[in-house]
């Protein structure tokens, strides 16, 4: 029992160690990623400002960023990170 358990738990990490397989992506069918000519659609400011503040890290006393909508106008700059602030205000 304890040799059957031990090859069924030698086989299956054989096995994911191998993989599932699946065919390999070379150059010509991979989408390159150009992000300098890309182009987003700016965010509808109309219904609101809202602001929200990128920081470097946990201390939030870096700020490396910035996203949002004031008086109409979507605004951005720098950097986003995990470390980030938002405030709405609404009138």
């Amino acid at each position: 029992m304890k040799n059957t358990m031990w090859a069924a738990g030698l086989s299956l990490a054989m096995g994911l160690m191998v993989g599932c397989g699946g065919s390999v992506a070379d150059e010509t069918t991979q989408e390159s990623s150009d992000l300098e000519t890309r182009q987003d659609a700016i965010p509808d400011c109309s219904g609101g400002d809202f602001y929200t503040m990128y920081y470097s890290d946990a201390s939030y006393t870096t700020l490396i960023g910035g996203r949002g909508c004031h008086c109409g106008s979507y605004a951005s700059w720098g950097k986003t990170s995990t470390y980030r602030q938002t405030s709405v205000d609404c009138e």
